[in-house]
């Protein structure tokens, strides 16, 4: 198989709408004459573009406890107490036309959430009453009232207008304090990604502030389209961000903080609603207002240049000059800095705080003229800076910023977690490029890997840790559940110790190897396993026609049923299971009445002459993730590059946060014990990774081995 490079189009990332639009209303007219869509508008930014958010066989000795670091054991520890503590209160909400999130902060049903998650372009043209309701984990659903906005901070409250069946108090959160909040300090998120799913309920992120304003906060908590309005909560479980929005960028996740609420609570209560959102950087650093440009490094950003004779340089800044805080409120990102900007007087005297050579320097500066509305889309359309960000950014190999939950300092705590696991995981590669991980599973050469990442392998080779390396032979393959069993000749070799004693649990702390099995990725058990949607899903694998009351087939895919069979473009199909078949809308209904592993009889005229076959359906190995929601993980041009082909329709998956490759997949998902809780299986998302958890692979491979024995008393003489 064939890796393609990581391609995406960096020239622009959409603003997306503010909600994840139900299938119903996806595509529906609006007041204009012109489709809802999600994608509202699109600019190509020299700043920033901003994305609203609306929308594994061996038993071997483990881990002891004393060897897990203090830090890690408490880190999970406050995890799940606060996640126990503050997730009932973790609610959907539903304006109408989209859905997004929200949380609860009082005993009589006051809700926050994002400014954007009650507001759509055309009811404020309108002016109508906003139609929100609320959804708690049971699936409680009821309705509430929109009080008061800061747009400027896309902030909002809501008052829940009914109470709960039986006079049941709401569960609510505690406030905490954005002031208080440094980067580096440990985070969690949680919301509801692609909108409320009651059989999911709110997915949890792990990650640490990265950033902090006097409005926003930035964390690499990972969140996407839905979750605004979510809840952002230090590791003591106080609210301390509401989500808002997101770039491509893994690590640009903004919220509003706190404290846009405390300052204002009481203009919330009176229903004020004030300010304008800005969903993109409006430049005003580089004009005649202020006038410097600036390059951009773990989200401070550092004077490159001084326009002649601007406030900027009345005012003394040089190069050089990293930039802190503007007329006395600190900035979190690119976005922050603008917002700060715009609301902002022309020729205002300001303070502006700066470190020069180290040191911490003030400096008064009367600010200019402006040229165009802060609200218009900026005139440049290039940033060679933002560009290279970009593309370094999405890379494999990417720079680790300094608060990263992936910072050296913090892999460094999972050592000891590896070292049992540290040679149970091989790199599988063709052609000298990889494809994908594996997991060991016996001492005799059994290793288990994803199948779909084989597709189309040559001469694939197995690299152990140690750097040894082995021609494997196929024995056999899972479809449904996407993973193949491989077989070295080796005799020595290390299999990964499993967790069979305990499910994973949500607030799990888990760690990702590298191909060496060094820690890569730290993560967290985000959903309890689960059966995904799909899962019952058959796939016949081909695309047809009618042609004179038979179906024509113009094209298999690889590895679907039909072409594992002998199927091949140009046959007719006439029956299935003995029921003609004259139209592809027949077909489909006879095929997805089967589950997958099921057997069917297929009655074909291949070259004129009729046959009859039976053949196992499988699941499509092409599902892919259906709340995605954002083009870099959907483009078929990007395939296998940012989330698998096959992401989805498991039986039974963990969910975690890990922003893995989809090549990553295939090796062991640990826990603090140092033991396999599963098996990395698919990335599908910017939020969303599975894993099969280890009971579940178990069978697998079980029945992979029963499967390669059964072939092999076939094959013997």
């Amino acid at each position: 198989m064939k890796q393609r490079q990581f391609q995406v189009d960096r020239r622009h990332i959409c603003a997306l709408g503010a909600c994840v639009f139900s299938s119903e209303q996806r595509g529906r007219p609006g007041a204009d004459g012109q489709q809802r869509r999600t994608v509202c508008r699109t600019h190509r930014l020299r700043g920033i573009t901003l994305v609203l958010l609306l929308a594994v066989f061996g038993l071997t000795t483990q881990a002891s406890i004393a060897d897990i670091p203090e830090q890690l054991r408490l880190r999970e520890e406050h995890l799940h107490k606060a996640w126990d503590s503050v997730s009932p209160a973790i609610v959907g909400v539903s304006n109408g036309f989209g859905v997004g999130s929200g949380v609860v902060v009082s005993k009589d049903g006051l809700v926050l959430t994002a400014s954007h998650v009650v507001e759509t372009r055309s009811r404020r043209r309108t002016n109508a009453p906003a139609q929100v309701s609320v959804m708690f984990a049971d699936g409680t659903s009821l309705p509430a009232e929109v009080l008061g906005k800061n747009r400027d901070a896309d902030a909002a409250m809501l008052r829940i207008s009914r109470r709960l069946p039986n006079d049941v108090p709401f569960p609510f959160v505690e406030l905490g304090k954005s002031a208080e909040v440094k980067p580096g300090d440990w985070c969690f998120a949680a919301g509801h990604p692609g909108g409320f799913q009651q059989n999911r309920g709110a997915p949890l992120r792990l990650g640490r502030i990265l950033s902090t304003g006097h409005r926003t906060l930035v964390s690499d908590c990972p969140i996407v389209l839905g979750d605004s309005g979510g809840p952002l909560f230090d590791m003591d479980g106080r609210l301390i961000g509401i989500h808002s929005m997101i770039t491509n960028l893994i690590i640009e996740n903004r919220h509003a903080a706190i404290d846009c609420w405390h300052r204002d609570w009481e203009r919330f209560l009176r229903s004020d609603q004030w300010g304008r959102l800005r969903a993109f950087d409006n430049e005003l650093i580089g004009t005649d207002f202020f006038g410097v440009s600036v390059r951009w490094k773990d989200f401070i950003p550092e004077v490159k240049t001084v326009l002649p004779d601007s406030p900027a340089d009345r005012a003394g800044l040089r190069p050089g000059d990293r930039l802190v805080s503007i007329g006395g409120e600190r900035f979190a990102d690119r976005l922050d800095l603008g917002t700060v900007l715009a609301l902002l007087n022309e020729e205002q005297s300001i303070q502006v705080e700066l470190i020069r050579n180290q040191n911490p320097v003030a400096v008064s500066l009367i600010t200019g003229t402006r040229d165009q509305d802060d609200d218009d889309p900026p005139r440049h359309t290039d940033d060679t800076d933002r560009q290279e960000e970009f593309t370094e950014g999405l890379g494999f190999d990417r720079r680790i910023g300094p608060f990263e939950e992936r910072a050296p300092e913090q892999l460094a705590l999972f050592s000891e977690v590896v070292a049992e696991a540290h040679d149970s995981i091989v790199t599988i590669s063709d052609g000298g490029l990889v494809l994908t991980f594996g997991t060991i599973v016996s001492s005799d050469g059994d290793i288990l890997t994803k199948a779909s990442m084989m597709e189309g392998a040559i001469a694939p080779e197995v690299l152990l840790s140690s750097g040894r390396r082995f021609r494997p032979k196929e024995m056999a393959v899972d479809y449904v559940n996407d993973v193949m069993l491989l077989h070295i000749s080796a005799e020595d070799l290390k299999p990964v110790p499993w967790e069979t004693e305990e499910a994973a649990e949500v607030g799990d702390l888990a760690i990702i190897q590298d191909s060496r099995g060094n820690p890569r990725i730290p993560t967290v058990v985000s959903v309890a396993a689960r059966k995904l949607d799909g899962a019952d899903q058959a796939f016949l694998g081909i695309t047809m026609n009618e042609q004179d009351g038979r179906i024509l087939i113009t094209g298999t895919v690889a590895w679907g049923s039909a072409a594992r069979n002998g199927l091949r473009e140009g046959d007719l199909i006439e029956a299935v299971d003995g029921v003609v078949v004259r139209t592809p809308e027949q077909l489909k209904h006879q095929i997805t009445s089967h589950k997958p592993g099921e057997t069917v009889t297929i009655r074909y005229l291949p070259k004129g002459k009729t046959e009859v076959i039976s053949l196992e359906l499988r699941l499509t190995q092409f599902f892919r993730n259906q709340d995605a929601l954002l083009d870099m993980y959907t483009n078929p041009e990007n395939r296998e590059s940012y989330a698998n082909n096959h992401a989805g329709g498991y039986p039974l998956a963990i969910q975690i946060d890990a922003d893995i490759f989809p090549k990553e997949c295939g090796g062991p998902l640990l826990n603090l014990n140092g033991k396999a809780i599963g098996m990395n299986i698919a990335r599908a998302d910017r939020v969303v990774a599975y894993a099969l958890p280890s009971s579940h692979v178990l069978k697998v491979y079980a029945n992979l081995q029963a499967e390669a024995a059964e072939k092999k008393t076939q094959q013997s003489p």
